[in-house]
């Protein structure tokens, strides 16, 4: 809004310290609003500021929360310059001191360092700035944008709170209660002796450990709010970026495990590190905690010995002791009988630690309870025994899953019991994001975006016309048809230019869905196919393919790592993906006729035949059942309960 009413008349200079300084140099040429030069710097510094004409004006960024950098001073803006100063102040507002007789425009927001849950804008004239909008040379500005009447005068009604629209009453009662937590405080110099507190927190921690460092190197031009941090590459064997990327990645998801931090990861163009916010409603008693946790992330993630060249990582949530990948098994996964001082096993479910469900056709058919369902859970419920939902659903984050299948009817206490195929590929995109790679999605932009967060180089498939990762989602809620389409011209240029196919990360990988009625429909699955079929005629190699979701390996050893067993037992309706996927991790599995199988001929190949076929999910606890079980169990053939 700032620039649009006030650039024109003169040049501007704009100063490339962060991301978001970036957008706003972008935006000036974008719209055409006035001859710019852009001064810039390595990233994690502030760019030189001798040389600066006074007759042009500045548009700066006075904190920048994804580079850790701030101005050193402001000295070097005259106050007697005829150019304006417009400075992005939305998280340095209420954290540092501003001087605002070398400010022309201030533009804040009510949420960030006071932590307001409206995202409101804020914007502050100077004399020099108010007089600026009767200049001309300035292109014409949209009603709803406009800071001044027709006569060039101020909005003041506008300034004065009638707004075009009226905000959220709930946004402006939480403004004021964040105001008088300030006030109760002891004020702004308060918040600001708050703010060294939690600075000095952390730079003791970075001066007494040898593998983090500043982001930002040069004191005077360092944040002190916006932590922003990196790993020393001289303390890793390869010191490569994609190296450090990884560690960060596996320390972030143990972290993430153990509910410590959330949404740390650098931004963007930054180096593989950190972003902790510490302004003034943090608090240094706990990033001081943080302090300790990053140290045992370091510590657990090195011992763990990641290889830099792994195509997949166990992804946990709730990790064992030690981060370790798990090994596959050589001996037989079939159930164990309890211990001879233990009660005999009564039912099949009683053979196993945990019993793992597919969702789809197992508990949930269009969102709706399938019979039985609810009663099978809150059983185990009652009974204690540990029970996940392992599903292939990628259109939202666990917590997103867990509501709808809540919703559904289904008593799931936790959302630790959701194990999702978007869930565990989520560390690996944020893995290949933290490398510097372009992602794309196959989904809509609220899946990826509850899944992932945003990111700058995260785009819709159908949006972009490169990039060098793909993620498969879920076909909910976008054209599927047409992003298929776009991906295949999409793939076929960069096979072209390069003679390389992008990676594609199969998130969800099923093929097919059971429909309405008994109905078959195709699902995300089939992208790769139909790219693989696409591009045949062009010679294309094999499109690999890296399954997050089921039958890929990678769910499976998630649910052994939050189960801390492998006597599991995978419960699905699908063979090509829970039956499979449960056989090649190891796992016993019970094929149950609902779903895609409670109507024709059940396929099973020597490779993923189930242990045990059932017709409906009670039949697990059934007791006068379990004389036949036990007798497949030790025979090895499949038995239908």
């Amino acid at each position: 809004m700032a620039l649009q009413n006030l650039l024109g008349p003169f040049p501007v200079e704009t100063f490339l310290s962060d991301n978001f300084s970036q957008y706003w140099a972008n935006e000036i040429d974008t719209l055409g609003l006035a001859p710019q030069s852009r001064h810039i710097c390595a990233f994690g510094d502030f760019p030189s500021t001798s040389g600066i004409d006074p007759t042009h004006d500045i548009v700066l960024v006075l904190n920048g929360t994804n580079s850790g950098v701030c101005p050193p001073d402001l000295d070097w803006i005259l106050p007697d310059r005829a150019g304006l100063v417009i400075a992005d102040a939305v998280s340095a507002a209420f954290t540092s001191p501003i001087d605002y007789d070398r400010i022309d425009v201030l533009c804040w927001s009510w949420q960030k360092a006071l932590g307001g849950e409206g995202g409101h804008g804020m914007i502050a004239l100077s004399p020099r700035a108010q007089a600026r909008l009767k200049a001309s040379g300035r292109k014409p500005v949209a009603r709803l944008m406009r800071l001044h009447n027709a006569d060039g005068s101020v909005n003041k009604a506008f300034f004065g709170g009638r707004t075009i629209s009226t905000p959220s009453m709930f946004a402006v009662e939480d403004i004021h209660s964040a105001l008088d937590w300030a006030e109760a405080c002891g004020g702004l110099p308060a918040l600001l002796k708050r703010v060294a507190n939690n600075y000095a927190v952390m730079d003791d921690w970075v001066n007494s450990t040898p593998w983090i460092d500043w982001t930002c190197t040069n004191p005077a031009a360092r944040s002190t709010c916006s932590i922003t941090l990196r790993l020393v590459r001289e303390q890793h064997a390869a010191g490569e970026k994609e190296d450090d990327g990884k560690i960060v990645a596996e320390m972030i998801r143990l972290l993430e495990a153990e509910g410590a931090a959330f949404d740390i990861w650098s931004y963007g163009d930054a180096p593989p590190g950190f972003r902790i916010w510490a302004g003034p409603t943090v608090e240094a008693d706990d990033l001081a905690f943080l302090c300790e946790w990053l140290a045992w992330a370091y510590s657990e993630t090195c011992a763990a010995s990641i290889p830099p060249e792994a195509g997949v990582v166990r992804h946990g949530y709730f990790p064992p002791p030690k981060a370790r990948a798990v090994q596959p098994r050589t001996e037989s996964a079939r159930p164990h009988t309890a211990a001879p001082e233990s009660p005999p096993p009564r039912t099949l479910a009683d053979c196993y630690d945990a019993i793992l469900f597919d969702a789809t056709g197992v508990l949930i058919s269009q969102n709706e309870a399938l019979p039985g369902a609810a009663d099978i859970l809150a059983r185990l419920n009652t009974s204690g025994q540990p029970y996940y939902i392992v599903t292939n659903i990628s259109s939202g984050s666990e917590e997103t899953i867990l509501e709808r299948l809540r919703g559904a009817g289904l008593p799931i206490p936790a959302v630790d019991r959701i194990v999702s195929a978007g869930g565990v590929a989520r560390h690996r995109v944020l893995e290949e994001l933290a490398a510097g790679r372009v992602v794309s999605y196959l989904g809509s932009a609220h899946a990826a975006h509850d899944i992932f967060g945003k990111h700058p180089n995260l785009h819709c498939a159908d949006t972009v016309e490169t990039f060098e990762t793909l993620v498969v989602l879920d076909d909910e809620g976008f054209n599927f048809k047409r992003a298929a389409d776009h991906l295949l011209s999409t793939f076929r240029r960069r096979l072209i230019e390069t003679g390389e196919m992008p990676r594609m990360i199969a998130a969800n990988a099923d093929i097919i869905y059971p429909g309405k009625n008994g109905t078959l429909v195709f699902g995300p699955g089939i992208i790769g196919p139909m790219l693989q079929a696409g591009l045949a005629p062009f010679g294309a190699p094999p499109i690999s393919v890296e399954i997050m979701g089921k039958p890929g390996r990678a769910i499976f050893e998630e649910c052994i790592a939050r189960a801390g067993t492998d006597r599991l037992l995978m419960i699905g309706d699908q063979v090509d993906t829970d039956i499979k996927g449960a056989k090649a991790a190891g796992l016993d599995a019970l094929l149950v006729t609902t779903g895609l199988n409670n109507c024709g001929e059940l396929r099973q190949g020597e490779n993923s035949a189930s242990d045990f076929v059932a017709k409906n999910l009670g039949q697990i606890f059934d007791g006068s059942s379990f004389a036949d079980l036990r007798s497949a169990m030790h025979s090895g053939t499949t038995e239908q309960v």
